[in-house]
């Protein structure tokens, strides 16, 4: 009996004994606590041999999830049991009841008759479910023995009977399903099914129901087990009623860090196979425009004790669509780097590039295997005479062997498995280089402006010069060249920059922040073995002169970027390329990204056709509850508009709606999403969680620029 009344504390204004009648009375601002629970009222009554007691008057009743109002309570201070009269509250943290008899019969379990159940807030809810009686199993489900559905106290659907899960943790269960239309697919219906496997992993399973195409079956399944391990794999699946053909896919990555020896494991997995001629189905312009899947795996192991890192790793590109027939392998790829290993106490440094690589490679019917092996040692010296200038002198030898090579002389990547190729071929070459920065400049000007205090201009030169010997061009014309290492050659070449800076500081709580207004480099370079060729100058002039670039960046602010980028030729005389950028962000409430990207046509690459391409996204709250996101992606060569989509979004403490309109030159879309929250959730999360922009991959090149910066 003393460790019973041990658990329990009883406080009031007035609080007596009555041995008479085995009761304990409390009255004026009562508390009970036991068993993890408190009970506030006016007046409390505790039988002492039974245990059991009764409380009136501004009731409030409250554990660690549940917390309840109501006039009256009758409960056991031994048990979980209780009945509680003309009551409203909320229970699991999350569902707000009413109920004219609520019965806790466990710490998880309630019987309600004549109540309601949702998860908004307020008198009048967004929707909510009345019923005549009801149970509730906290991470299970209510049954609701004939629910109204009422929108804003409206009725607005009636049910013999339901069954709906209200779990607050990950479960077990059917998602929503979206609802779509599409001009060629046809209505779209998408049910999915959510399994929660464990605490470190879960899958999805669902199909995409095309009225016109078939069903497209799809799953995921993705593991967290710690912090250093994560990864996903998803597959979809078609039989395409249109194309009369069968698509599939399968992707995924996996990451692993190996802490404790300062290593990493990265993988990814990309296959598919689908219809040249058709991209249709494809939710995103880069995804429809890929010409190829890439999967590769590799193992990095940093070796810091050299300044060095060994990679092993694999890569398998295959081609799609008219691509098909292309395959492009480096299975193994071993590589061992050392950058900048300083040498004893000297200011000497070694560097080294070697790697080891199985190649294969196929077109159509002919297929290409070979071994390379390259290896190129070099060696630096770091001298500063002066402040304003530092030199940087580097020598190095490179020797490179191939398995096989060209029976014939060739100038092209194209090859005849039967007849092009046989065995062995070596090239070694010597190289140097000189990389100087300076002189250099800079002054200091004090002064305010706005936000900015006091600015540091730095004005710099910059020059590079590379040189290795020229090997017999009869040799190198025997190499099949698979990448830049195969295609390294002759050079005798200065390339000169000029380089403007400017820096401020901004006031933070605890001093200043240095910032990089913004970074100007003009830079071109001079071929001199262009400079001294005799040979078809009638036919191809010289031009040892490159394009002059001229790169703009600037971030000012953490959530402001600018870039501007030009090339101009000096011998024709015109921009040849440029490339404009701005992003912001605005972080919650809105978001812009625009870039603009435009290429001529050169006469020596009449692959390379003119083009220019503007990017927009761009993304606004209206409120804390409603945002709209628009983007497009136009061909202003062209004159037409490659896609553009619209995106509404709502989102209130307890329901949400997404609406996306979706136009693109082979399909117009429409694609409905719709959540209770805390009740009946879909597949897509309401809100922006796909965060993938310029701003991150830091350059404007075309295509790859084309994405958008969604709110989080």
């Amino acid at each position: 009996m003393k460790e019973r009344e041990a658990s329990i504390a009883i406080t009031a204004d007035e609080l007596r004994e009555d041995r008479e009648r085995q009761r304990i009375i409390g009255r004026g601002s009562a508390d009970i606590r036991y068993l993890g629970k408190r009970i506030k009222a006016d007046h409390i009554e505790v039988q002492t041999s039974t245990r059991d007691g009764v409380a009136t008057g501004n009731i409030v009743f409250q554990t660690t999830n549940d917390r309840i109002v109501a006039n009256r309570i009758e409960f056991n201070l031994d048990t979980e049991r209780m009945v509680v009269f003309n009551a409203r509250g909320i229970i699991g943290t999350t569902y707000y009841v009413t109920g004219r008899v609520i019965r806790r019969l466990s710490e998880d379990r309630y019987e309600i008759q004549g109540g309601t159940f949702t998860t908004c807030e307020g008198d009048l809810p967004d929707w909510a479910f009345g019923f005549e009686r009801a149970t509730f199993q906290v991470e299970g489900y209510a049954q609701l023995e004939a629910p109204t559905m009422t929108v804003k106290g409206v009725p607005a659907a009636y049910f013999p009977w339901a069954m709906v899960p209200i779990k607050t943790k990950r479960a077990t269960g059917f998602l929503l399903p979206g609802i779509g239309s599409s001009s060629r697919s046809g209505f779209q219906f998408s049910p999915t099914f959510f399994w929660a496997i464990d605490d470190s992993s879960d899958a999805t399973f669902g199909v995409d129901y095309f009225t016109k195409r078939g069903a497209r079956y799809k799953g995921e399944y993705r593991y967290a087990p710690n912090r250093n391990t994560s990864g996903q794999i998803a597959g979809r699946y078609l039989k395409d009623k249109i194309e009369r053909a069968t698509f599939w896919d399968v992707r995924g990555f996996h990451r692993t860090n190996f802490m404790d020896i300062d290593a990493n494991l990265h993988a990814v997995i990309d296959s598919q196979k689908r219809p040249a001629n058709d991209r249709s189905l494809e939710s995103d312009l880069l995804t429809r425009t890929r010409q190829g899947t890439d999967t590769h795996v590799t193992l990095t192991q940093n070796l810091p004790k050299i300044a060095g890192q060994l990679q092993l790793g694999m890569r398998r590109r295959e081609g799609l669509g008219e691509n098909d027939g292309q395959l492009f392998q480096r299975a193994p790829d071993i590589v061992l780097d050392i950058h900048n290993k300083r040498l004893g106490k000297s200011d000497f440094y070694f560097n080294l590039d070697s790697s080891f690589t199985n190649f294969r490679k196929s077109e159509n019917e002919n297929t290409l295997r070979l071994s390379r092996f390259h290896v190129e040692p070099s060696f630096s010296f770091r001298l500063e005479t002066v402040p304003w200038l530092a030199l940087t002198p580097e020598i190095g030898f490179r020797r490179t062997h191939w398995t096989h090579q060209r029976t014939e002389p060739g100038a092209d990547s194209h090859f005849d498995d039967t007849h092009d190729v046989e065995s062995g071929l070596s090239r070694e070459m010597w190289f140097a280089r000189l990389h100087a920065i300076g002189p250099r400049y800079s002054k200091v000007y004090r002064g305010e402006l706005g936000p900015f205090r006091d600015f540091k201009h730095i004005f710099s030169f910059e020059t590079t010069y590379q040189y290795s010997p020229n090997n017999d061009a009869y040799d190198r014309s025997l190499i099949l060249p698979l990448d830049m290492v195969d295609t390294l050659q002759h050079e005798h070449a200065i390339e000169y920059a000029i380089v403007n800076r400017v820096l401020t500081k901004l006031p933070k709580k605890d001093g200043f922040q240095t910032r990089q207004l913004f970074r100007y480099r003009i830079s071109q370079t001079y071929d001199l073995v262009e400079a001294r060729r005799n040979e078809n100058l009638d036919t191809k002039p010289k031009r040892p002169l490159s394009d002059i670039t001229l790169r703009l960046e600037s971030q000012p602010f953490s959530k402001l970027r600018l870039l501007q980028q030009f090339k101009y030729n000096p011998y024709d005389l015109e921009i040849s390329e440029h490339s404009t950028g701005v992003f912001v962000d605005g972080g919650k409430k809105w978001y812009l990204n625009l870039d603009r990207t435009w290429t001529r046509q050169r006469d020596d690459y009449p692959e390379n056709a003119e083009g220019s391409y503007l990017n927009f996204s761009g993304g606004f709250s209206l409120n804390e509850h409603l945002s709209l996101e628009y983007a497009s992606r136009l061909n202003k060569t062209e004159k037409t508009t490659l896609e553009q989509s619209i995106t509404a979004r709502f989102l209130d403490c307890c329901w949400g709606v997404e609406l996306t309109f979706t136009d693109t030159k082979d399909k117009n879309e429409v694609f409905l999403g719709f959540n209770l929250i805390g009740l009946l959730e879909g597949e897509r999360a309401l809100g922006f969680t796909s965060r993938r922009n310029a701003l991150r991959e830091g350059e404007l090149s075309g295509i790859s620029s084309w994405a958008t910066s969604p709110f989080e």
